[in-house]
């Protein structure tokens, strides 16, 4: 073989290795400390590359959380209990929630952002209060630092409050398949929508928290037939990260400062998004997380604590609402009882195929699909009044 070909080949296979995994060399120690190397899995921490060249357009907070084994983060079970009085004996219900969190890997915060205006050059700025990929920071402990780590978000918000009020609370949480970078590109395009829209001009400050999370599974080999594969291992996910990470950040902080205030407190989340949202609304108590400033216990149930929940297609059984049906046990049956969401606000389209083709496989009426709106029509009784599908 001539010399000039097998400088071709070796060029090649440089290439070809290089295109196989993306991580940054700045931040690959750190991954292969948590196992999060690889094309697949740095597309959940872009922004822990601490580059500028992605993050919100307008000041809010940024909350990443990705996946590793127990070990290399370690997740202990102290750092979380379930309190079986709040399954009130319904064991299908019990036993979902045991088997969404007894997975072999866990979800844990990587790295928190806030992006704030500077007030010396009046842009956004981009301030890491929390990365776990930082080449200074000690990986020991992983999963404890990033559950401490997050009061010190509550601590920045009601510094930010008292020097500016709040008007609005808004957390966003995105679905299914949607990388760190198009979670944010999302959350850009439909809350600048809000801000360009409202008639408020200088009186209209929110508080905006953007929920990424570890939604999808890539692979060159199978291509979008990995997406049907993932299906169930992100529905857990998405069970997951409601359950533990958006239940303490819902209600330790953004409850509290609801209350506090006297403001609207909105959530909005899309496919799973609206899944892992949903999961905190309705699991207020199921939880002790005992760790930091306010233990994640019980929030004193109040009417109308949260103002308004908006699902986007909504990747989850409508059978989760409706008492004793469904294989989850009903996990939000208690929603027109509890009185804890003011209004809640479901929609479908009929040329969404994702949701319909989920109940082929498994079975589930979502509530973003067409099934799922046919049994809300079919039950009147159940969902009129503070919910609209």
């Amino acid at each position: 073989m001539k010399h000039s070909h097998r400088t071709v080949i070796l060029i090649f296979f440089i290439l070809v290795a290089g295109c196989g995994n993306l991580s940054k060399p700045k931040l690959i120690d750190k991954e292969k400390n948590y196992g999060t190397e690889g094309e697949s899995l740095s597309i959940f921490h872009r922004v822990a590359e601490g580059d500028g060249g992605l993050g919100l357009k307008f000041p809010g907070f940024i909350i990443s959380i990705e996946k590793a084994y127990r070990k290399n983060i370690k997740k202990d079970n102290i750092f979380e209990s379930i309190n079986d009085e709040y399954f009130h004996g319904n064991k299908e219900y019990q036993r979902s929630v045991y088997h969404i969190l007894d997975d072999c890997k866990r979800t844990f915060i990587s790295h928190l952002v806030e992006y704030r205006i500077d007030p010396y050059k009046r842009y956004i700025k981009e301030d890491f209060f929390y990365n776990a990929y930082d080449k200074c920071f000690d990986p020991t402990d992983a999963y404890l630092k990033g559950l401490l780590k997050l009061d010190e978000l509550r601590n920045r918000i009601f510094i930010n409050d008292s020097e500016a009020p709040y008007t609005h609370v808004f957390l966003y949480c995105m679905g299914w398949n949607t990388d760190q970078q198009e979670s944010i590109r999302n959350y850009n395009s439909l809350f600048s929508q809000i801000i360009k829209e409202n008639r408020e001009g200088a009186n209209f400050r929110p508080l905006f928290i953007g929920i990424s999370w570890p939604s999808e599974w890539r692979s060159n080999f199978l291509g979008g037939f990995i997406s049907v594969i993932s299906y169930g291992a992100k529905a857990d996910d998405a069970d997951e990260v409601g359950l533990v990470w958006v239940n303490k950040i819902l209600w330790d902080i953004l409850v509290p400062v609801k209350e506090t205030k006297h403001i609207p407190l909105i959530v909005v989340g899309h496919s799973f998004g609206a899944r892992a949202v949903t999961r905190a609304i309705f699991s207020n108590g199921l939880i002790t997380i005992p760790a930091g400033k306010k233990t994640l216990s019980t929030h004193p149930k109040k009417e109308s604590d949260i103002d308004l929940v908006i699902g986007l297609q909504g990747a989850f059984s409508i059978r989760r609402f409706i008492q004793e049906d469904g294989e989850e046990g009903s996990p939000y049956s208690g929603f027109v009882k509890n009185k804890q969401v003011k209004k809640l606000v479901f929609t479908w389209s009929k040329y969404d195929f994702a949701n319909p083709i989920a109940k082929f496989f498994t079975g589930a009426s979502h509530i973003g699909g067409m099934y799922g709106h046919e049994t809300s029509l079919a039950r009147p009784s159940q969902f009129e009044g503070c919910m609209s599908c």
